[in-house]
């Protein structure tokens, strides 16, 4: 709870009295008229409203009704009332609570900056390596020379789709491959996910564009 200041815990207390005093006043008012109620129930009427004294001979002769007492229940109410009220007053009232903001210890990896992305170092292909397996994988469809076979794969050495291509571009493709059904296939058949083996490695499949590049240079 924030502290308060003098002023404050005055005008508070200032507050909380006044308030006490408006709701003991209504309570004194209720009480008044709970006790007509009563009297009215009862079959006593007001004092201000009753009728004149009739006269000696008929007051003997009428029979006197029997005296009732106001039962308590009434100040009892009033008094219920007025705890409540003095409960709901002076009941703390809970405070908001406020994250409190963290301060990042030293040597914490927090800073003010947001964290750029880790980079990602491009993975360098041996040409040769990926001449191997070029060979083993790839020439199957694409020829011994990369120069394509006929129904099959393309010419890889005047490939403007792989002359485009960054590195890591045509790394990613060659790892997803391009089925039939692709818009951008126009041979009709499938170049499966690392040319069909799944064994090669990131590092492998870095190695087969290294070799392709010696084929056909990069050209953005």
């Amino acid at each position: 709870m924030p502290a308060l200041s003098p002023v404050q815990i005055a005008l508070l207390i200032v507050g909380v009295l006044s308030a006490t005093l408006i709701l003991g006043g209504l309570l004194a008012i209720l009480m008044v008229w709970l006790t007509r109620e009563v009297q009215a129930a009862y079959g006593q009427a007001p004092a201000a409203t009753a009728k004149a004294p009739a006269p000696a001979a008929e007051a003997a002769a009428a029979p006197t009704a029997p005296t009732q007492r106001i039962g308590p229940w009434p100040f009892a109410i009033s008094g219920l009332a007025l705890l409540v009220v003095l409960a709901v007053i002076f009941y703390p009232m809970p405070q908001p609570r406020t994250a409190s903001p963290e301060i990042p210890s030293e040597g914490s990896a927090a800073s003010s900056t947001p964290a750029s992305p880790p980079v990602v170092a491009a993975l360098q292909g041996n040409p040769e390596k990926g001449r191997e397996l070029f060979l083993g994988t790839c020439a199957s469809c694409h020829g011994q020379d990369a120069k394509g076979l006929p129904g099959l794969g393309k010419d890889l050495t005047a490939s403007v789709f792989v002359k485009q291509q960054t590195d890591a571009q045509l790394l990613e493709f060659i790892k997803r491959g391009r089925p039939a059904t692709d818009p951008a296939n126009t041979t009709g058949v499938d170049m499966p996910p690392k040319g069909g083996n799944p064994a090669l490695t990131d590092q492998d499949l870095a190695d087969i564009v290294a070799f392709i590049r010696t084929l056909n240079p990069h050209q953005p």
